[in-house]
């Protein structure tokens, strides 16, 4: 059977160990069971599913009622909140493959398609110098392109 408590704080050690209220002044120490890799401790006032293991009369957390922050079936959010639940980072994973961090308004580039549009830029910018030593020749016109090394799956605030 389960009964849905009220996070207190937490103590954390080798486990994410929860202290709670489950009844008005029952207090319940337990830890918090979540996906392999997830290391997320509630913050005061969440709500949790607590079940009792059997024969032990001990309770176990399970899971944390989760407010919706948008996302839709097949997309994950993480984020971090402040002691206020106001959030403070968040990754979106969306279902057409792109991935917002803290905001969609700017794009995430690759080091190594930047560096190489980079480097022959500074190429052309010294063979134009070369030819322009003795005072001769007719101006030239450089142009730079960035656009390969935009990421579209990424964007940034």
């Amino acid at each position: 059977m389960g009964r849905i408590g009220k996070w207190l704080s937490s103590k954390i050690g080798t486990y994410i160990i929860g202290i709670l209220e489950s009844r008005l002044n029952e207090r319940i120490q337990s830890p918090l069971y979540g996906p392999s890799g997830d290391d997320s401790p509630p913050i005061a006032d969440d709500r949790v599913l607590l079940i009792k293991v059997d024969g032990t009369g001990k309770y176990v957390i399970t899971g944390v009622i989760c407010k919706s922050q948008g996302a839709e079936p097949g997309e994950k959010k993480l984020y971090s909140r402040d002691s206020n639940g106001d959030i403070q980072g968040y990754i979106y994973i969306k279902s057409d493959g792109t991935i917002e961090i803290n905001g969609n308004a700017d794009f995430a580039v690759s080091y190594n398609d930047l560096n190489t549009v980079l480097q022959s830029f500074k190429t052309s910018i010294n063979a134009l110098f070369s030819t322009k030593l003795d005072g001769g020749g007719s101006p030239g016109t450089l142009t730079i392109n960035l656009s390969s090394a935009k990421v579209n799956e990424v964007k940034l605030p």
